[in-house]
């Protein structure tokens, strides 16, 4: 909600709802916790992220492999030719990560400051795991906010559903073990 306040200067826009856009997907993958977590945190994400409306997919990164340790930064490179900063924050063994990514060269720069995504990892104790992938855009000001989950949020969750449909598909059928990294 924005407040619109009328004084002797002119209008003035308030920022009273300070919620980030955001989308968290979940699914449930019949694999163990540990393959599940060793495949999913240094993915290739030019295998996950193909083009999903709107949003451009990813076709390098400058780190290609050993993406399993806090602090480590690498570009990522898109289709459309734009890049983004990526920095791995936190890797809990099994059971969480998460990163941020910023530094547009998109148009995205002028929506957002960053993204923040996060993995949580749950052992169902029957060879299954249950993942939950939120995915934050931090926007610039309220008017970016605004755009940002009128327009992009849903192309981001139609993304995110596809990458974890691959992951999904390569991790129960055996794929990954066969895949080059």
């Amino acid at each position: 909600m924005t407040t619109i306040l009328i004084g002797i200067a002119g209008v003035t826009f308030v920022q009273s709802n300070k919620k980030i856009p955001q989308t968290k997907i979940k699914m449930v993958i019949n694999v163990p916790i540990d393959e599940a977590f060793n495949y999913i945190v240094p993915v290739d994400l030019s295998h996950i992220f193909k083009r999903y409306k709107s949003i451009a997919g990813i076709t390098n990164t400058s780190i290609k492999e050993g993406w399993t340790k806090p602090g480590l930064v690498r570009t990522v490179y898109f289709e459309d030719g734009s890049t983004s900063k990526e920095s791995l924050l936190t890797v809990v063994p099994y059971t969480s990560f998460s990163y941020k990514i910023e530094d547009f060269t998109s148009k995205l720069r002028f929506l957002a400051k960053r993204i923040e995504g996060n993995w949580i990892f749950t052992d169902l104790n029957n060879g299954q795991t249950k993942i939950e992938w939120t995915y934050k855009v931090v926007p610039k000001n309220f008017i970016s906010r605004g755009l940002v989950n009128a327009i992009l949020m849903k192309d981001f969750k139609g993304l995110l559903n596809n990458a974890l449909i691959i992951l999904k598909d390569d991790l129960e059928s055996g794929k990954y073990k066969n895949a080059s990294r």
